[in-house]
C-alpha cells in the first residue's frame, strides 16, 4: 500500500514537474495531481528532491524494460533500426518525458543531492545502449562504452533540437546516425 502510493505521487511529479518545471512544481501542485493532500505527500517523502531521485529511479527502471522487450522482441537483424527508431520515435509521442530529463539534468548540475542519481541514470542508459551493441555485432570491442557515450548524446541532442525547433529533420540525423554505425561496425541488413 505504501508503495502505491509512493508511485501515484511520483506519477504526479512526472505530470507535474513535465509541465511547470522543478522549481515551478510545489508539493501542493504535486498532491492535487495525485489526488491526495500535500500533508500526505510529507508523510510518504521527506522533500521534493526526494520525490525527484525517485522519479529518476522509476524513469531508469522503465529505460531498462523498454531496452529488455526490444531485445527479446526484435531479431538481431533488425535491432539496429528498431534501437534507433525508439529515441527518435520518443520525441514525438512522449515530449514531456525529454522535457523533464532535460530538467533534471540541469538540476543534476546544481544540486548535489540529486547529482549522484542523475549520473546514474545516464550510467543505467549508456550500460543499456552498449547491450544492445553487443547483440547486435557480437564483440563491440573495448571501445563499445564510448560508443553508447556517443549514441546517448547524440539521442539526447537530437530530440533537444526537435523539440526546440519542430522544423529541425531528425529523420535526416538520425539517417546519417545509422550509416555511421553501419560503417563503425560493419552492419549489413
Amino acid at each position: 500500500m505504501v508503495q502505491q502510493k509512493r508511485d501515484k505521487v511520483v506519477d504526479a511529479a512526472y505530470k507535474v514537474m513535465s509541465e511547470k518545471g522543478y522549481e515551478k512544481a510545489s508539493i501542493k501542485d504535486i498532491a492535487s495531481e495525485a489526488g491526495i493532500t500535500p500533508g500526505l505527500i510529507h508523510y510518504y517523502f521527506r522533500n521534493k528532491e526526494e520525490i525527484l531521485t525517485d522519479l529518476l529511479i522509476a524513469s531508469s527502471r522503465q529505460y531498462t524494460q523498454d531496452m529488455q522487450r526490444l531485445q527479446s522482441s526484435v531479431p538481431a537483424e533488425h535491432l539496429a533500426k528498431a534501437a534507433l527508431n525508439e529515441p527518435k520515435d520518443r520525441v514525438e509521442r512522449q515530449p514531456d518525458w525529454y522535457k523533464l530529463r532535460y530538467e533534471l539534468f540541469a538540476l543534476g548540475l546544481r544540486n548535489p543531492q540529486i547529482s549522484d542519481s542523475v549520473n546514474a541514470l545516464l550510467g543505467n542508459a549508456r550500460t543499456g545502449i552498449e547491450a544492445i551493441l553487443h547483440k547486435i555485432v557480437g564483440d563491440a570491442g573495448e571501445e563499445a562504452a564510448s560508443v553508447a557515450a556517443i549514441m546517448l548524446a547524440c539521442f539526447d541532442g537530437l530530440a533537444l533540437q526537435k523539440l526546440l525547433n519542430p522544423e529541425f529533420d531528425i529523420d535526416g540525423a538520425y539517417l546519417e546516425l545509422e550509416k555511421m554505425l553501419r560503417a563503425r561496425y560493419n552492419i549489413t541488413d
